[in-house]
This record gives structure tokens, C-alpha cells and sequence, in this order.
């Protein structure tokens, strides 16, 4: 007896963030040369991209396979369980990282620039002053990112039935394809709510390297087309347009999130998973001046069919 797969569908086309839920599924037990599959077709409606203030509904295809010799395929994701030991889970990890568009990323999304203007709070070069809490009028291209290959693992450990840390690394995202992010999150799956509707719920963070922070939430020198300062002065005189500037975002957490995924068995082949997922955007993430808005929810509905 290997194992198998508990559900925890995730998108096989996604836009936004990655979800939370989009890494290794539960592996359980199963025959020898068996698999078990799920397929099926929904809506999601979620910010065009992450700290983007616009949203966008899409369709989207689920997709979640297991087979018993631990290979598996949730989502955008891929892997393989290598262990054997109770409690837990471990193995390689691949993953397609959503294109990043101002429009609403997609696998799909061509790289073009957008023009953009925004108003945030600067630091001024030496000798330059403005009164406290001075905005900035910062006009600006927005640099689309593609879709991504990543390579890593995954990790989790049980604390109790049902009840699981788990880690995904990844690296190879961003403009460089030299982004590595590391997801941490607490997992309760499975609580019964009545007959045939089940409830999991996640909660948990992101740390990105400066290279993965930067390239989604940076801004690069060319990519500025003007900072236009209000009331500064210099030598007493109103000065013009600051020089170009450039935002870099540090390595650190990204973001915080929590998620609740519902299930409903329809019949023993019939299911209706949805998703609720709400991200708050941290440090350099959150003061960037690409970033709209630092809370977003993500909401999804499908239905799936078990082969």
C-alpha cells in the first residue's frame, strides 16, 4: 500500500499571488499502481496582480492527480512524496509562477509596458528639503514580468491529525529569474461540518530574497519617466522635477495570509470546492509605489469531477 491524495484543488491557471494552497497535497493510502484524479472547471475573481487596486474575473481549470508512488500534480505545482515516516512529508517541488501585468497577470500575459503615475512619500538627495509628509507625483512605465519556472521542495510536519506545518521553497521567479520565496503556513484540513461539507483552513506568511521582492515590487531607474516634488525648495528657491529614482525592496516577509477552503461532495464523483483567500502585504512589499492597495482577497468556486 502507497499513498494517495486528499483534496486540496488548486488552479491550474491562476492570476494574483500563488495561492497558499497550490503546493503538496495529503498523501494517504492507496494500491499499488493506482492513482487518484480530480478535474474540473471554475470562477476566480482576485486583484490583477499582487497590491494591484483593480480585479479581474477569470475562468479557472482545477486540476489535482496523485499516484501511489508519491508523484503528484496540484495545480501549477508538481512533485514527488519521498517520505515514509509518520507525520512527515518531504520531497522536490516545481512550480509555474503567474505572469505579473498590470492588466491582470495570466500564463498567457504578453511583457509590455504601461504607463503609469502614482503619489507616495520619498527620500530627497542631500540638500533638498520639503516639509513633512511631502508627496510625490511619480509617473512611471509598469514593467510586466512573464510566467516563471521554479524548482524546489517541500517540507511539512504533523503537529496533530489533520493538523500540519508546512514549507515550500522555490526559486527562479522574477524579471532575473533569480527570485527565491519561502511560504510557511499552518494547516487545518478537513473539519466536518455537516455530512458531505467539509472545511480546511490555512494561515500563514511568504519571505521573499531582495531579488524576488525587488523584481515585483521594485522600480527600476528606466522605467521612471518623472518625480514632480510639491512644496520643496532648495536654497529657498522651488526647485524642479527631483532627479530619477529608483525603488529597491528588501528580502524579508512579503506578505501574511489566511484562507478558508469549503467542500461539498455532491455525490461520490461530484464536488464544489471554494476558496477564500485574503493577503496583506508587509514591508518594502507594501510600500512600494506599484502597490495599490496592500489587502487583497482572492475568491474562487469550481466544480470537479473525480476519475
Amino acid at each position: 500500500m502507497r499513498k494517495s491524495l486528499s483534496l486540496f484543488l488548486a488552479g491550474a491557471a491562476t492570476c494574483g499571488a500563488v495561492s497558499a494552497w497550490a503546493q503538496a497535497p495529503e498523501p494517504g493510502l492507496m494500491p499499488d499502481g493506482s492513482y487518484d484524479m480530480y478535474a474540473g472547471l471554475g470562477v476566480r475573481s482576485a486583484p490583477n496582480y499582487e497590491g494591484g487596486g483593480d480585479r479581474k474575473v477569470r475562468a479557472l481549470p482545477v486540476l489535482q492527480i496523485g499516484w501511489s508512488n508519491g508523484v503528484f500534480i496540484s495545480g501549477m505545482n508538481a512533485g514527488w512524496h519521498l517520505s515514509s515516516a509518520p507525520g512527515i512529508e518531504f520531497g522536490p517541488l516545481l512550480s509555474v509562477h503567474p505572469a505579473r501585468s498590470k492588466n491582470g497577470s495570466s500564463v498567457l500575459d504578453s511583457a509590455v509596458a504601461i504607463t503609469n503615475t502614482n503619489s507616495m512619500g520619498i527620500t530627497l538627495p542631500p540638500g533638498m528639503v520639503t516639509t513633512a509628509g511631502t508627496k510625490y507625483n511619480l509617473s512611471y512605465r509598469f514593467r510586466d514580468i512573464g510566467a516563471r519556472a521554479e524548482g524546489g521542495f517541500f517540507f511539512n510536519y504533523y503537529l496533530a491529525d489533520r493538523l500540519r506545518i508546512t514549507n515550500s521553497v522555490l526559486y527562479g521567479a522574477g524579471e532575473a529569474r533569480n527570485g527565491l520565496r519561502w511560504t510557511i503556513d499552518v494547516q487545518r484540513g478537513a473539519i466536518e461540518l455537516a455530512p458531505h461539507h467539509t472545511l480546511s483552513l490555512t494561515a500563514g506568511a511568504t519571505l521573499g530574497n531582495r531579488a524576488y521582492n525587488t523584481g515585483y515590487f521594485g522600480l527600476r531607474s528606466e522605467d521612471v519617466l518623472s518625480v514632480m516634488p510639491v512644496a520643496a525648495i532648495y536654497d529657498g528657491k522651488p526647485v524642479a522635477p527631483a532627479p530619477v529614482w529608483a525603488y529597491s525592496a528588501s528580502g524579508g516577509i512579503k506578505d501574511l495570509h489566511v484562507g478558508a477552503r469549503w467542500n461539498w461532495a455532491l455525490s461520490p464523483a461530484w464536488l464544489l470546492t471554494t476558496n477564500v483567500q485574503v493577503t496583506q502585504l508587509r514591508g518594502d512589499a507594501k510600500n512600494s509605489p506599484l502597490t495599490d492597495r496592500a489587502n487583497g482577497m482572492a475568491v474562487s468556486t469550481a466544480l470537479a469531477y473525480r476519475f
